[in-house]
């Protein structure tokens, strides 16, 4: 199981690597694990956790400047997708 302290800066390394083909930004993760990347649209955000195995363990938001939250995804406008380092970890069978 992953946790904060295992979580290898190769691992990280490769996963900034994948992210970059998205035109992706790494945000980091928390106490849990949890990975947060900023994609540029809502389409390369979803191809990304297709592809790589954790469509259904990622979530994904948009945030607006006045803080209000909405259901729906603006497809055009940038989006953060949240999911588990796990499920990257498993996708390059590490």
């Amino acid at each position: 199981m992953l946790t904060q302290e295992n979580v290898s800066a190769e691992l990280v390394g490769k996963l900034k690597t994948v992210l970059d083909l998205y035109s992706a930004k790494f945000h980091g993760w928390d106490d849990d694990v949890y990975v947060d990347a900023e994609f540029p649209d809502a389409h390369s955000a979803a191809t990304f956790a297709d592809c790589s195995g954790f469509a259904n363990h990622a979530t994904m938001r948009q945030s607006w400047d006045d803080g209000s939250a909405k259901s729906l995804i603006e497809l055009g406008k940038p989006v953060v997708i949240t999911f588990p380092m796990w499920t990257f970890a498993n996708y390059l069978e590490i």
